[in-house]
């Protein structure tokens, strides 16, 4: 989990289970990676480093870029960013500054992101905006944009037919080879990743964003989807996370309001609680390599943990723990079984696990 670029390796507790195997830097503000965007606002200065949770938003790319060098940015009394080998004149961050808070902040956030990142990804994706003289054009192809034109942007290679976009409240993003197919409604602010698709008739409210290489169908209400996941079918889905590998059987759902619409009490992975955080809004957060039956009902503010199989004839507990095996019991996976199944889902799209993920996989297992 260690990154030179930054003074954490990303592991607090409030981030579970979405951080279980990788760094916070390496979870999506928006669309794509906060280390991602941090590298790009940071490539002609290399000896500066932040803290994980420190968001690349402009205000704050400003004040690290003009440390000098031996300046450092400090909030409530902890280092987040420092020119230099040490610090030898500490400022306090501003208060304004955005930092990420927990798991679901991810998906709060989610718009914001996006909009932060949108020159950055212009340049990343190639992207072009559509011009309003276009709008005939493209309606004669079925894609019928209700707002500017100019806030739908496509990259090389992205597939749209038969569509409707609202870009009335923010951007629409079709990433490289990205497909958004017949039948599909979508209101951003939203961004779909390379090579990615929206299945048919997919309805999306915004702002969501959904990684590259993800299959998304159903309904989807400010959703963050990380690379490689899968929600191919029907099934509602809000308010809610998605880490790195995941597959949600056909129907998968997931509550993500109160029947009282109080505050949910959400899961601490410190305490081993549920505590409220003020939340009225809160639904499934999911961590890597994690796997539901068709017709998985989930209750409100639902933690799944890492590599974990969630089927069964009772309804899914509200914190399922890591590499768990069915909710009818308390059995785990075969960790190698489970690392072969890991292997083939990744191998489908071309991709290897490294030796450095399998020892992060058995390291949390041996917990």
């Amino acid at each position: 989990m260690t990154d030179s670029r930054f003074l954490d390796n990303g592991d607090s507790a409030e981030f579970h289970p979405l951080n279980a195997l990788k760094g916070v830097q390496e979870l999506h503000f928006g669309v794509r990676t906060i280390a991602k965007q941090w590298q790009e606002v940071l490539r002609d200065n290399p000896h500066i480093r932040i803290h994980s949770r420190l968001m690349p938003t402009h205000d704050n790319a400003m004040a690290v870029l003009n440390l000098s060098d031996g300046d450092g940015l400090a909030r409530q009394g902890e280092l987040v960013a420092l020119h230099g080998a040490e610090a030898a004149n500490v400022h306090e961050l501003s208060a304004d500054a955005l930092w990420l808070n927990d798991a679901p902040h991810l998906f709060e956030l989610c718009g914001l992101g996006l909009a932060e990142d949108l020159s950055r990804l212009q340049l990343a994706w190639r992207l072009r905006a559509l011009q309003e003289e276009e709008r005939e054009a493209w309606q004669a192809q079925g894609v019928r944009v209700h707002g500017p034109m100019s806030s739908v942007w496509v990259a090389p290679g992205a597939v749209l037919r038969d569509v409707s976009l609202n870009t009335e409240q923010g951007p629409i993003v079709v990433g490289p080879d990205a497909e958004i197919m017949e039948g599909c409604r979508v209101r951003g602010p939203f961004a779909l990743g390379g090579g990615s698709q929206l299945r048919m008739g997919t309805l999306v409210y915004g702002p969501t964003t959904v990684g590259k290489g993800c299959k998304m169908g159903g309904e989807l209400s400010n959703v963050v989807v990380h690379n490689w996941s899968n929600k191919a079918h029907g099934g509602f889905l809000g308010n809610a996370v998605l880490g790195s590998w995941c597959n949600l059987g056909a129907e998968t759902t997931c509550s993500n309001l109160k029947n009282t619409y109080g505050v949910i009490a959400e899961w601490c992975e410190d305490s081993q609680s549920f505590e409220p955080k003020g939340r009225q809004f809160c639904g499934l957060l999911m961590g890597d390599h994690s796997k539901t039956a068709i017709h998985t009902a989930f209750s409100t503010a639902t933690v799944v943990g890492v590599m974990a199989n969630v089927f069964g004839e009772q309804m899914p507990p509200r914190h399922v723990p890591n590499f768990q095996w069915g909710v009818d019991g308390d059995a785990r996976i075969d960790l190698d079984k489970g690392l072969d199944v890991a292997r083939t889902v990744m191998a489908r799209r071309k991709q290897t696990m490294s030796a450095e993920e399998e020892h992060a996989i058995r390291a949390l297992f041996s917990k």
